[in-house]
């Protein structure tokens, strides 16, 4: 049976070239599994697609590596590059009235939070807004809903201007109130995900070693017929 439509596209941002990390983010191996498949996995249980957004001529595995996992691959927006243009790039892809934008390198996305933010999109009763999470401070680009023709002429039209951070866009949109957004505060994103590591991306050596860490299988439970040296 196919699972009911949402009405959401997910949009996987995975073009960034890992200067910091001097590796392939969404190729990272974490507990097993790929960092990409780990993003995809939480997003197919509500999104009707997903669309990976890779930067133009680039040379690692993930783009065929999304594909394998049933994903739609799109390059950025040409002649712009960088985050915004990726953005840009996802949403003319969507064929869904709203899209959840997400890193590659997010290994640790909240299903319960991605939820709780389509739902607050889409309980005005009305047309649907936008919604992006404030938390330690700032505004996260990569963990938003956007309402898909809200943000496509928005995004043009900065791209045009020579605009390209996707905060500065945000921080506009939410001060002026149009297009429609609404925030998600840090106290509300902890009520579905406690520790905020849906917030949490690989973008350095460090960062990778702390992930690693936090998926140590030697602090997971075992299987009573099993013991750390075998069966």
């Amino acid at each position: 049976m196919r699972p009911q439509r949402t009405g959401v596209t997910g949009i996987v941002i995975g073009g960034g070239r890992s200067t910091r990390l001097g590796r392939s983010k969404p190729m990272i191996h974490l507990g097993g599994k790929l960092v990409l498949a780990r993003v995809a996995d939480t997003l197919r249980a509500f999104c009707d697609e997903l669309v990976f957004v890779a930067r133009d001529s680039q040379d690692d595995d993930a783009p065929d590596t999304a594909i394998a996992l049933r994903m739609h691959v799109v390059t950025d927006t040409a002649p712009y590059q960088g985050p915004l243009a990726a953005i840009h790039a996802g949403l003319k892809a969507a064929v869904t009235p709203l899209a959840f934008v997400t890193g590659a390198d997010h290994p640790f996305l909240s299903r319960r939070l991605i939820e709780a933010m389509i739902a607050a999109a889409l309980s005005s009763g009305g047309e649907p807004e936008s919604v992006f999470a404030r938390v330690s401070g700032r505004f996260h680009p990569l963990h938003s809903v956007l309402v898909v023709s809200d943000w496509l002429s928005l995004i043009e039209k900065a791209l045009r201007s020579g605009e390209r951070s996707p905060t500065t866009l945000i921080e506009s949109a939410v001060a002026e109130d149009s297009p429609r957004v609404s925030v998600m505060t840090e106290d509300e994103a902890e009520q579905y995900d406690p520790r905020l590591l849906s917030f949490f991306d690989i973008d350095t050596p460090e960062q990778l070693r702390v992930a690693r860490r936090m998926v140590d299988p030697r602090r997971l439970p075992l299987r009573r017929d099993i013991r750390r040296e075998g069966l």
